[in-house]
């Protein structure tokens, strides 16, 4: 465990409560999705995480200790939890793409050369090493929320939480940086994501956690989750395509078994029974 929320009660100015007890384990390497419909509480979770928001009760626990709100403890928190908002123009304020990444690092009392060495990394991993001198304004939508995650990323954080990632990014974006926060976990950070896209969620999370009236419903694998009676009707969401597709043509025995529904069209073709003959 890295991160933990327990029994996190979280209000706004209006009384409105957003988090009511809410309790959620985030795990070394893992991939996680948080699903929900609107107002559910995902993203208010993912800025709690962060520290951002201080909940009225309940801890947030880095490493297993409860997280201090002094000037220390969040500085500690943000430097181990890096939040990428939605849009990235929440984000974004520097003139160039390496001033933008380089400010957190900066910020950390980190040389020079290490500050360097740290945005290099950063844009590597995002694959925008050729957008380091270009300047903000002027790049696309998906080139944007990249150098919002690498600005994040060069902070060298251990847990990365991302709020609709895959919002307003043509397909191709979307598989990219599904493929990219795949690595980010291979390469050692938990990785949370809040989304509405179930089949993203599907293909690529380990787990899977249903938030609803600012709580947890459903928590699993995604196989778990999204068989559980009545999901739709629990969590107001849609099952993933892929799932209901698999589903039924498993019922129809046109797919063997296997272990575990198929998460994509590529686990899901090799496993198609061939006709007989006649």
């Amino acid at each position: 465990m890295i991160l933990e929320a327990r029994d996190v009660t979280f209000s706004y100015e209006d009384g409105m409560i957003a988090l009511d007890q809410a309790s959620l384990v985030v795990r070394r390497q893992e991939k996680l999705a948080i699903l929900g419909a609107n107002g559910a509480g995902k993203s208010t979770l993912l800025s709690t995480l962060n520290g951002s928001f201080k909940p009225s009760s309940g801890n947030i626990l880095l490493h297993g200790k409860p997280v201090s709100y002094n000037r220390k403890g969040l500085t500690e928190l943000r430097s181990q939890v890096g939040l990428v908002l939605q849009d990235p123009d929440d984000q974004l304020f520097a003139a160039s793409v390496f001033e933008d990444v380089s400010f957190g690092p900066l910020n950390l009392d980190l040389s020079k050369s290490e500050a360097r060495v740290r945005v290099a990394q950063a844009l590597d991993a995002m694959g925008i090493e050729a957008l380091s001198h270009r300047p903000t304004h002027l790049l696309s939508f998906g080139q944007r929320k990249r150098v919002a995650i690498a600005g994040v990323l060069a902070m060298s954080p251990s847990v990365l939480l991302l709020d609709e990632p895959t919002a307003g990014l043509d397909p191709k974006g979307v598989e990219d940086l599904t493929q990219t926060l795949h690595d980010l976990a291979a390469r050692g950070v938990a990785v949370v994501v809040a989304t509405h896209d179930m089949d993203m969620a599907y293909a690529w999370a380990d787990r899977i956690a249903v938030f609803e009236a600012g709580r947890i419903l459903i928590e699993g694998t995604p196989d778990e989750v999204f068989g559980a009676e009545d999901f739709c009707e629990r969590s107001s969401l849609r099952l993933p395509v892929i799932y209901r597709l698999s589903r039924e043509l498993q019922r129809r025995g046109l797919i063997s078994p296997g272990e575990g529904m198929p998460r994509g069209l590529n686990d899901l073709i090799p496993r198609l029974v061939a006709p007989k003959a006649n």
